[in-house]
């Protein structure tokens, strides 16, 4: 393919948008094969890691054409993804897939009917994974809110965050280690997004009309996928009280609840991941921010909004969150 190529920023992978001379566009990503299991521990060999995502698009191109995903685009021999590298350095999979126009979500403006969108559109995807399988999904990264509490350990690297931030955080940590981990241990698994965000996501006024980027997808439980997605639809704190807070979240969990019932054990969990996913914008993107001051600007660009939310949450009772899930899933009036 003869095209120009614009790099596009990313967390991790070498990203670019291709266009040809007749204006078709494409998406290239070129990731670096890991060799010593960085990527995260699973039963899937290192190369499986990074193949997993385009296997994850095959399946949603024959389970749910439907969906609004990218499709894989094959090599000139036909095979969906290559491997460059000659054995003198690292290995680099390369893969490319059509280009999907539209809004990003983040520059859109959010109402009720686009809020539920979201989680409708979200809830759909989980149906069309369910019974999906591979190596690659059963690993864990720095994102994984299956494994909250082991981000202790890069809490304790960053020495620049305030006592008071850094008490408040190491505490939710503990709660969650002792309270929902056990949990989590009986909670039925699937291939989850766990990235389902307002710059992973197309919209136009009130539907989403793209979803992007599975390099974060794992197995995992379908309420951590519904509090990611939540998380991200808080309100603004302290413009009009703390239910204001929890208000416009609520839209994305009803959404996804009329089309993929959530019960009263998801709903617990979906409270709890909301918050731990506030935690982990907070930790994950400083850490990845100091080992990578030249790519600052990107990586922190949601620190300060997640820092806002999460002082908000702490003033709101676990309890109170879980009570106002189920009354927007049940169409109750809150008092």
């Amino acid at each position: 393919m003869d095209a120009a190529a614009e790099r596009l920023p990313a967390e991790h992978d070498d990203t670019f948008r291709l266009t040809a001379a007749d204006r078709a566009t494409r998406l290239l990503k070129i990731s670096v094969v890991p060799t010593d299991g960085t990527a995260g521990p699973g039963d899937g060999t290192a190369p499986d890691l990074v193949s997993f995502q385009t296997a994850v698009l095959l399946h949603l191109a024959l389970a749910a054409p439907e969906l609004p995903v990218q499709r894989v685009i094959a090599a000139a021999d036909g095979r969906p993804e290559l491997t460059l590298g000659d054995g003198a350095g690292p290995r680099r999979l390369v893969r490319m897939t059509s280009w999907l126009d539209g809004q990003l979500l983040s520059a859109a403006v959010t109402g009720a009917a686009l809020r539920r969108s979201i989680g409708g559109t979200l809830a759909r995807l989980s149906r069309a994974l369910r019974g999906f399988d591979h190596p690659g999904a059963h690993r864990t990264h720095q994102w994984d809110l299956q494994n909250l509490w082991r981000l202790r350990d890069l809490l304790g690297e960053l020495p620049e965050l305030e006592a008071g931030l850094r008490a408040e955080l190491t505490a939710c940590l503990d709660r969650f280690e002792t309270e929902v981990r056990p949990r989590l241990a009986c909670v039925q698994t699937q291939v989850v997004h766990t990235d389902f965000h307002g710059e992973n996501l197309l919209a136009d006024s009130d539907r989403i009309t793209g979803i992007l980027d599975f390099g974060d997808a794992l197995a995992g439980p379908v309420a951590m996928d519904v509090g990611v997605a939540a998380c991200y639809q808080l309100g603004a704190p302290g413009q009009h009280g703390r239910d204001d807070l929890l208000g416009p979240a609520l839209d994305v969990v009803a959404g996804y609840h009329e089309i993929d019932p959530l019960g009263d054990r998801d709903l617990e969990l979906v409270a709890d991941f909301i918050v731990a996913r506030v935690i982990a914008r907070i930790i994950v993107s400083q850490w990845n921010a100091n080992r990578e001051p030249g790519n600052t600007g990107y990586l922190l660009r949601r620190t300060p909004q997640a820092i806002e939310h999460f002082a908000a949450l702490q003033q709101v009772p676990h309890d109170e969150i879980v009570r106002r899930l189920r009354a927007a899933c049940t169409r109750e009036a809150c008092p």
